[in-house]
């Protein structure tokens, strides 16, 4: 057992790669178990976001059909989940969602389950992880046993208010080839890689989308397994590669169109559940496997690869051969987002139990598109599979409940194309099938795309029509209220905000939605009585202590300000924003040095953040350090939102004694048309006064 191992035994090399592949029907080969040896592997997991089970062997994914063909292909695999975040808890905890407790994007992992990276690093192994968005951040808890975790996502220096979500994959194998490089080959070592490019909105390089026939989709596909080659080719480089085993898995599907459904996250149909599983280890001969799997049982496998027990976990080590009798589940919370009701899925055998308001029951064997529900005729297997769907939904031991979510969180999520509520929600007591209503859906997540691309006044009309037929759906109306501010239609926004809380007075987030737009409109008061509605219904709810933070610095209440900041910077340490609004109170409060540390605190987790390199360039003027201002202040003069920072810049420089270029940087801002009148008076007046010397 490899327990029992030095540190610094030899190693064999483990590779599991993930992806969304379907195969066609080929005869399952008895394949035996790898010999077991005393040797421990090196452990690689790629996980490919939105991948179809049924694009690989197309011509466009050479890499990834080379594996398969090398290697196990289950051609029968499904996903717990229809999200990024919940399918990946599944894979590196092995625990079907009601079990470690993420359900949807965005709320962190409860469960106190180990992790499959922390049970590696507890036996001797060196831990790295590489995710390609925001959806896999560490604040949701996947960090846990990693030495390190690489989700730095960069912000666009020429668009530096557009939140970004997520990097594509020829700059996450960058980082990955970065990370494989640090790894000794002295140890064992894990390395898990995730790529996003599949996700919509679908936009790959020209070379990709020429090799896939200019089909967008299928193009990013084929850019995605043009990056994996190139991290698989640095792997099997290395001097410790001499035995190497690969598991490439997709988190789970897309529809694209199949049932109504443009994308993914509202339905358990197949197209959205069936993932490409691809496993490649010493002692395993190839051969097309049609027995199920799912993401449950990656975490046994690799556990059994690497000799460690996988005691009271519901997966199974894939290697050991076909398992006949084996059930997998599959749940989304998703359309409770919208109001109507949840769906989980079990399969057995060819059966296939869909429950949402009620249960129905598909042949796959006979009507693999899942188009004909067959429960009347059967009703003691659905019976049986709703029992047993029971017993796996409503065991003890369930996770707790996830706490709120930020607004950034919740901003960065719609910038991804998905929706989240402040906290988990609660099955409708009427219970609504959202597959009949994909076509709303599908309008909604188009017009979704078009507001977080800045152009909301194309989305209003999507939006008023959905709004309009789910007028029970507090999701759809705030969606079109905020769509409306971001058009520039405030005054209409704060009319739908004002009616919203009136029908849904216990919901947090609307009410600081109401805050932020009645801020706007220079409401102060009715900002700050919003923001403290907001917080008595949910103390614990980040954004509304930052909006009311806002407020109070609008009124010049700044000592408030800094503790309603200081709260919101407690509640959510990993928003940048947060801690450079803190600086900007510690600032105007002429407390320096602490201003001087929030505004360092946001520049490391966000270096691009101009605000605070703003913020911080004024601090180190004030303090007489304007040679080291500068840096700041041209990182903060490249936002051309903020008008201030020119003028800063402008003044540090004559400060450091770099006297042309102050003067080059007043005329700048002088000849700006951006410019505001206040900031091209000083620019003048300093301009002036340099003139006459």
């Amino acid at each position: 057992m490899c327990q029992a191992m030095t540190p610094h035994a030899r190693t064999w090399g483990v590779v599991l790669v993930v992806c969304g592949v379907a195969c066609g029907s080929v005869a399952c080969g008895a394949v035996p178990s790898p010999a077991r040896t005393a040797v421990r592997p090196n452990i690689l997991i790629v996980t490919i976001d939105t991948l179809r089970a049924d694009r690989l062997g197309r011509g466009f994914t050479p890499a990834l059909d080379q594996l398969a063909a090398d290697g196990l292909q289950f051609t029968n695999a499904r996903s717990a989940v229809p999200l990024t975040l919940p399918a990946h808890a599944s894979i590196f905890t092995g625990l079907w969602p009601p079990d470690h407790g993420v359900r949807l994007n965005g709320f962190p992992l409860q469960t106190s389950a180990i992790t499959m990276p922390a049970r590696l690093k507890q036996a001797g192994y060196q831990t790295a992880g590489v995710v390609g968005a925001f959806v896999l951040d560490r604040r949701f808890g996947l960090a846990e046993g990693f030495d390190q975790y690489d989700d730095q996502i960069s912000r666009d220096p020429e668009a530096v208010d557009r939140l970004q979500a997520d990097r594509p994959a020829s700059v996450v194998v960058d980082r990955a080839l970065k990370a494989l490089g640090a790894l000794s080959s002295e140890r064992p070592w894990f390395l898990w890689m995730h790529v996003y490019d599949p996700h919509a909105p679908y936009d790959p390089p020209p070379d990709a989308q020429a090799r896939a026939q200019g089909d967008p989709y299928n193009g990013e596909v084929s850019f995605v397994d043009q990056q994996i080659g190139r991290l698989l080719k640095a792997v099997r480089a290395r001097p410790d590669a001499g035995q190497l085993a690969i598991i490439v898995l997709g988190d789970h599907g897309e529809s694209l169109g199949e049932h109504g459904e443009a994308t993914h996250g509202m339905l358990v149909v197949d197209a959205a559940l069936r993932i490409p599983l691809i496993v490649q280890a010493p002692g395993l001969s190839p051969a097309v496997r049609q027995d199920a799997a799912s993401l449950v049982d990656v975490m046994p496998t690799v556990l059994a690869l690497a000799g460690l027990p996988a005691a009271a976990l519901p997966g199974r080590d894939l290697a050991t051969g076909p398992a006949p009798d084996t059930e997998t589940y599959a749940e989304t919370l998703y359309p409770e987002v919208a109001g109507w009701s949840p769906l989980r899925s079990l399969v057995q055998d060819r059966w296939k139990l869909v429950v949402a308001e009620r249960p129905r029951l598909f042949d796959l064997a006979t009507d693999p598109g899942e188009t004909t529900d067959v429960s009347a005729t059967r009703d003691s297997t659905v019976r049986a599979m709703v029992a047993r769907l029971g017993a796996i939904t409503s065991a003890n031991g369930r996770a707790t409940p996830a706490s709120p979510i930020s607004a950034e969180t919740a901003a960065r999520l719609r910038s991804l194309g998905y929706v989240a509520p402040s906290s988990l929600p609660r099955t409708p007591a009427t219970g609504v099938n959202g597959a009949e209503y994909m076509l709303d859906w599908t309008s909604f997540e188009r017009a979704q795309t078009l507001v977080s691309a800045g152009q909301a006044t194309q989305a209003l009309g999507a939006l008023s029509r959905v709004a309009g037929a789910h007028p029970g759906s507090p999701l759809f109306a705030s969606s079109y209220a905020r769509a409306l501010a971001a058009a520039g239609r405030s005054a209409e926004a704060l009319a739908r905000f004002r009616a919203a809380v009136a029908r849904w007075p216990g919901d947090a987030d609307l009410y600081h939605d109401l805050a932020g737009i009645a801020r706007q409109r220079g409401l102060r008061d009715e900002a700050l009585r919003a923001e403290n509605a907001a917080l008595a219904i949910n103390p614990a709810l980040p954004s509304a202590h930052h909006g009311k933070g806002l407020v109070l610095s609008d009124l010049d209440r700044h000592d408030e300000a800094a503790r309603a900041f200081e709260e919101a910077v407690r509640l959510d340490q990993t928003n940048a924003v947060y801690h450079s609004d803190l600086g900007n109170a510690r600032r105007a409060l002429g407390d320096l040095t602490g201003a001087a540390s929030a505004y360092t605190s946001a520049l490391e987790r966000d270096p691009q953040l101009a605000d605070a390199a703003n913020g911080l360039g004024v601090v180190l003027v004030q303090q007489g350090r304007a040679v080291e201002a500068v840096r700041w202040l041209e990182l903060a003069a490249a936002d051309a939102s903020l008008q201030e920072a020119p003028l800063n810049l402008g003044i540090a420089l004559q400060e450091s004694g770099h006297i042309e270029r102050a003067r080059a940087q007043y005329r700048k801002v002088l000849e700006s048309q951006a410019t505001r009148p206040k900031e091209k008076a000083a620019a003048r007046t300093l301009l002036s006064q340099l003139d006459k010397r």
